[in-house]
């Protein structure tokens, strides 16, 4: 039996289908509108049930098959633009089928951080246009997107209607009835937020539409993590600064413009986190966000070089500007990192570290070769500048004029003809030290010897492979049968000398009296001695009222109180 429901409108819900039919032809009961689509009364403002048996009833009106009804007329394409391919199937499968619910599940879009519109919203505009068109009006897709304060057709802020999201009484509600031209707008915005808002707007338009994009993929994480690391939120060798990263995303947009979108987030909240994950954050507006934040930071990134970005190489295009090193003309620093400077400020600033030894910061080129950095701290001058130092002392014998030819500190200087180290440097042999005692820990990249190394030895620790998510450490001598026996031995004795001085027998008695601290999971591989402690140890008089009571309230006896009971009753 086909249906006779009116053509769907370019971009319209399928809810505003059944919402216009229903306009004209109203039903006796208010479920029965949408049992008398399929025999059933669940119902979705922003997906379908059973696409497949929807397309076979309509087909000789509306000629779509269940998939094109998904990707024209549900925000599946937006809502599940970030998942796996192998779950955007599933949830389009179950959309296709008679489980909706699974598909909403799957989708993930519980998400506490993101609140999604409580009302219809609409275009006055094109409220106008489609009544002129058509007749009637009907609710756009583009319009009901997370975080959609305009409508891109014509840059309009978009209003609220009185039509619910989710309505409780299952009601379908047409569009042309429940909008009102004069109806407040969803939010007052300032001019930068207008802006920021409108570049919300077409980027989750272009992701509801399917435009393609250099961030629009199913797994989008590593191309964000290689964007943070370059404008600056790397830490070390493969870790991102996620609290710094979080502050600057919520001081760039403003708390103000969040809470308009419907964003809860903080600098530590979850979802930032888990952006940078491979099994990430679905919500597509937390995408946006994240994709025009780093957008905005690349370029103005690139404009403080003045120069191209280098998004292939990793700025690794720079000349060495140590005059003295014998470099070949076509060779270039191979480790540039993008730094922020400290004390809360937004200025980035570049620290480079050559193979000559040559350490230096920079911000931007020189003039007339834009390879060339224009130095302005040096941190180590290396063995090539150390060399001319002492060339040129032996021609003048004056400290003061191998400063002045080479525009050098006289400490610097001084320092360097004498052979010492700067005081802040560690010595070869304290590096050395570092070295073995990082692998002897399991090469863990964090703590201070690690971070020692990072600053300090940085080419050393680069010639590791990174090993993100696993960490080799030295493997932990097995206790013997022997030591098992032993120990429980000294607890037994332990446990009498504690009695015979009329105390009472506690982990932390015995700890004491033993000089190490115990711990029935700390002696999983010793069973002989956690026995031991178990038996010797004295339950307390109270703690056994307190199992009574527990038990005499109704309670039962589980967990403590159930081994309590069986060991003293």
């Amino acid at each position: 039996m086909h249906l006779m429901l009116p053509k769907p409108y370019p971009d319209e819900l399928i809810y505003s289908v059944i919402a216009r039919h229903f306009a004209y032809l109203q039903p006796i009961v208010i479920k029965s509108a949408q049992e008398a689509i399929d025999g059933i009364s669940w119902f979705s403002t922003r997906y379908v049930r059973n696409a497949n048996r929807l397309a076979e009833k309509t087909h000789p009106i509306w000629g779509l098959s269940g998939l094109e009804i998904l990707d024209r007329h549900t925000l599946l394409p937006f809502n599940g633009a970030f998942l796996k391919p192998d779950m955007h199937l599933k949830c389009t499968e179950c959309f296709l089928e008679t489980n909706p619910h699974g598909g909403s599940v799957a989708l993930g879009m519980g998400n506490s951080s993101v609140l999604e519109p409580k009302f219809f919203r609409f275009c006055v505009l094109c409220l106008e246009e489609d009544i002129e068109r058509f007749g009637e009006t009907y609710w756009h897709r583009q319009h009901q997107l997370s975080g959609t304060l305009f409508c891109i057709k014509h840059g309009e802020l978009l209003r609220n209607s009185m039509a619910p999201m989710s309505p409780l009484d299952r009601a379908t509600m047409d569009a042309t009835h429940y909008c009102e031209s004069d109806a407040e707008p969803v939010a007052v915005l300032s001019s930068r937020e207008t802006t920021l808002a409108l570049e919300i707007a077409k980027r989750s338009a272009d992701i509801l539409y399917g435009v393609p994009s250099r961030w629009l993929s199913p797994d989008p994480s590593e191309q964000y993590q290689t964007a943070a690391v370059e404008v600056g939120y790397g830490f070390g060798i493969t870790a991102l600064q996620t609290p710094a990263f979080g502050a600057d995303l919520i001081d760039y947009f403003g708390a103000g413009l969040l809470g308009k979108l419907g964003c809860r987030l903080n600098e530590r909240s979850r979802p930032i986190r888990k952006i940078f994950y491979k099994d990430g954050a679905n919500h597509p507006l937390l995408h946006v966000l994240v994709q025009h934040f780093l957008g905005e930071r690349q370029k103005a990134t690139r404009l403080i070089l003045e120069r191209q970005g280098l998004d292939n190489s990793f700025r690794q295009e720079w000349k060495c500007p140590n005059r003295f090193a014998k470099h070949e003309e076509d060779f270039r620093i191979p480790q540039v990192y993008l730094r922020r400077a400290k004390g809360g400020t937004r200025e980035h600033y570049f620290h480079a570290r050559c193979t000559c030894g040559y350490v230096f910061c920079f911000e931007r080129p020189r003039e007339g070769d834009p390879a060339m950095p224009l130095v302005k701290i040096v941190n180590n001058y290396g063995p090539a500048v150390a060399t001319e130092v002492k060339r040129l002392y032996a021609k003048y014998r004056v400290i003061k004029k191998v400063c002045s030819e080479l525009k050098m500190q006289h400490k610097t200087v001084r320092r360097i003809l004498d052979g010492i180290r700067a005081g802040f440097e560690p010595s070869p042999e304290k590096i050395a030290a570092l070295r073995k005692a990082w692998l002897e820990d399991g090469r863990v990249k964090r703590g201070t010897t690690y971070q020692t190394l990072l600053k300090y030895d940085r080419e050393w620790l680069d010639s590791f492979p990174s090993r993100r998510g696993t960490r080799s450490r030295v493997p932990k001598p097995q206790p013997r049968h022997a030591d098992d026996v032993a120990l429980a031995g000294q607890i037994e004795a332990s446990a009498r000398t504690l009695r015979e001085q009329g105390r009472l027998v506690t982990v932390n008695g015995l700890s004491r009296v033993l000089g190490r601290k115990l711990n029935v999971l700390g002696l999983k591989l010793m069973p002989n001695a956690a026995d031991t402690l178990r038996k010797e140890i004295d339950v307390p008089s109270r703690a056994l009222d307190r199992v009574r009571k527990h038990i005499a309230r109704g309670r039962g006896a589980g967990g403590p109180a159930r081994r309590v009971l069986k060991e003293h009753y």
